[in-house]
């Protein structure tokens, strides 16, 4: 083994090992094969990669194989199904692994790699759902120096992990240096700026990381935020290339439940990659340098933002006093309370400085009219969506803009269409997923889009029994907005969808602070319903039906509650009111939360039914069927 393994960190020594069992093993030479256990025991050097880790008799049923890859050989470790989980390459053939490869879903999420042959990772590399992130460690101190490539989306997530961990050089690599501020070409003033802003961002980072508080532990990134990307063209202030660049971008925060977002001001795309230039802020005030994208004023002055106008500051209050009698009103009185709050949201809109602060404006817009019209039949709604949409307003922000205005008009068309009590409901079913179809293609890289497609793989899909096309949206969401909670949730459905004799990990604090274990007694040798509720899914009758097999099968069948509500007080009350016989794990979040994300929880109540062993035997029932199911595999 090579002496330089005494200075390498654990994780990277771990690799090696491998490494020293495949040079002597039979495919490249003599000697034994890894073992499934083995390669399944390695992991990305980089932290929060998420990939398939089989356990338990998943595990055991994993195999290894060594397969000719090119010049190469790779280990491909494969579970149960065939699916690969590890690939292990020699990509030049010296019989020394130097690529290793994770894989989620079937698809390769993340690649360490070690380009130079020297026995040390040097490159790191996330694909498909992983990203498209490809970052580069000159000094192989699993450290990643520099990003060669990385997306809008990901800078704005690395920014939130950099705050949220406390890690300044996490966020210094996504500044952009002086050299590549060199290669951009900018003009002498536009130069200097960027040269100042980034001298000053390092230390200022520090130091608002000691004054922060709305990102701690329990904060989540949600999403990229920003207008459409502008274009410096050349020739500007002297500039010898086109420069593109996100002005007031920001990452979208869920803050223990609260929405925060952490602006990140201008961001710079060079080559593949795109840098930060300046400090992030939390609050109402965007970094400083945004202001030099800003539009001119008449005078030819830059726009500034300030507070708002007394004629601003009128319409506010107005639309809270408006807002206050909408909630106490009468049926009757709604339509009128409802076309003077639109007029005050589209003036709020159409006179903001700022194009994130009028895109809040426009979007409260867009969902009050839209529910609106689902709960109040307001029927003038669906028009106004439409022709928003269209406005010169919402056109000069973006497409984004425009498709969220479609979607909420989408959603408000279906509701208005099941209120009438003629309607062919069959009908309005496939008009509703044509329309959602529509959409999907016209704004494929639209945030709704994911919702877009989250329903269409459980409403067009898997609801409707067509399990084929429920993978073909679900897949599509999953590869296509990964970082988003539709996109996770999506591949969690796969998961779900795929369950079916596999183990079913399932374990934590339930209601009662009791800790539980699916995979050990009592549930371990019985059949276990594991039932997904909340208190507004209306889970009554089920826990009756639940509680009246758990009788009747004693000591052969039992159930594991998963509760989803927001308030674990509200949970426990209900409980308490409806008194059942097992016990029922928690999760605050809700249906955005763990637990429902990794299988996919879209709908409830959901019900799966796991074996003797943890396996699932039906990954989706009715308590009306289950008694039948019990039948079937009781013995």
């Amino acid at each position: 083994m090579n002496e330089d393994l005494v200075v390498m960190s654990p994780c990277l020594r771990a690799l090696l090992c491998l490494i020293a069992v495949t040079a002597s093993s039979t495919a490249f030479g003599q000697g034994a094969a890894p073992t499934p256990e083995q390669a399944l025991a390695l992991s990305p050097i980089q932290k929060g990669v998420e990939f398939d880790k089989p356990a338990g008799d998943e595990a055991k049923n994993c195999t290894i194989k060594a397969e000719r890859d090119g010049k190469g050989t790779s280990w491909i470790v494969r579970d149960g199904t065939g699916r690969m989980l590890r690939r292990f390459a020699d990509a030049n053939a010296d019989n020394v692994v130097d690529t290793w490869c994770y894989y989620q879903n079937g698809l390769e999420v993340y690649r360490d790699i070690d380009s130079d042959f020297d026995n040390r990772a040097d490159q790191y590399r996330w694909f498909h759902t992983g990203g498209s992130r490809w970052g580069i460690d000159d000094n192989e101190d699993t450290k990643i120096d520099y990003w060669k490539r990385i997306s809008p989306q990901e800078v704005a997530e690395e920014a939130f992990l950099a705050v949220q961990t406390n890690d300044a050089e996490r966020f210094e690599r996504l500044l952009l240096t002086a050299d590549e501020a060199k290669s951009l070409g900018l003009g002498k003033a536009l130069a200097e700026s960027f040269a100042a802003s980034r001298e000053r961002a390092a230390s200022e980072f520090k130091k608002f990381l000691t004054t922060q508080k709305a990102i701690d532990a329990k904060g989540k990134f949600v999403d990229f935020g920003a207008p459409r990307p502008g274009v410096i063209p050349e020739g500007v202030d002297g500039s010898t290339k086109d420069v593109t660049v996100y002005e007031n971008a920001s990452a979208l925060v869920d803050a223990g439940g609260a929405p925060e977002q952490l602006l990140l001001g201008s961001m710079v795309q060079v080559g593949d990659g795109w840098r930060l230039v300046e400090s992030p802020q939390t609050g109402a005030t965007s970094p400083e340098l945004a202001a030099l994208f800003s539009v001119p004023t008449m005078n030819g002055g830059a726009a500034t933002v300030g507070a708002p106008s007394d004629e601003v500051q009128k319409w506010m209050t107005d639309l809270d006093k408006l807002d206050q009698q909408a909630a106490n009103a009468k049926p009757a009185d709604r339509a009128k309370l409802t076309d003077r709050r639109v007029e005050l949201l589209l003036k709020l809109a159409e006179s903001a400085d700022r194009a994130d602060e009028a895109t809040a404006w426009y979007k409260q817009l867009a969902g009050l009219l839209s529910a609106a019209v689902q709960a109040d039949g307001y029927s003038a709604g669906v028009a106004k969506l439409g022709s928003i949409a269209r406005s010169p307003g919402v056109q000069r922000i973006g497409k984004d803009l425009e498709a969220h205005f479609r979607y909420q008009q989408i959603a408000a068309e279906n509701g208005l269409a099941y209120q009438n009590p003629k309607a062919d409901f069959a009908k309005v079913q496939q008009n509703w997923i044509a329309s959602l179809e529509g959409f999907v293609k016209a704004y494929p890289t639209s945030p709704d889009a994911a919702d877009a497609l989250l329903q269409l793989g459980s409403m067009a899909g898997e609801f409707a029994g067509e399990n084929d096309v429920a993978v073909k949206w679900y897949r599509q969401a999953a590869a296509e907005f990964p970082r988003t909670v539709q996109g996770q949730k999506a591949a969690g459905a796969l998961r779900r969808l795929d369950s079916v004799g596999k183990a079913l990990p399932l374990s934590g604090p339930t209601l009662s602070g009791k800790q539980l274990n699916l995979a050990a007694a009592p549930f371990k040798g019985r059949f276990v319903l594991v039932h997904y509720w909340t208190t507004w899914s209306g889970p009554q009758s089920d826990f009756a039906q639940i509680e009246a097999l758990r009788k009747k099968y004693r000591g052969k069948f039992d159930a594991i509650g998963v509760n989803l509500d927001s308030d674990p007080a509200v949970a426990k009350q209900f409980l308490a009111a409806n008194k059942n016989g097992w016990e029922h794990l928690y999760d605050a979040e809700g249906l955005d939360g763990e637990r429902a994300t990794s299988l996919g929880v879209i709908n409830l109540p959901l019900m799966m039914l796991v074996d003797t062993q943890g396996r699932v035997v039906n990954r989706s029932l009715t308590a009306g069927e289950l008694e039948a199911e019990l039948q079937r595999v009781v013995r």
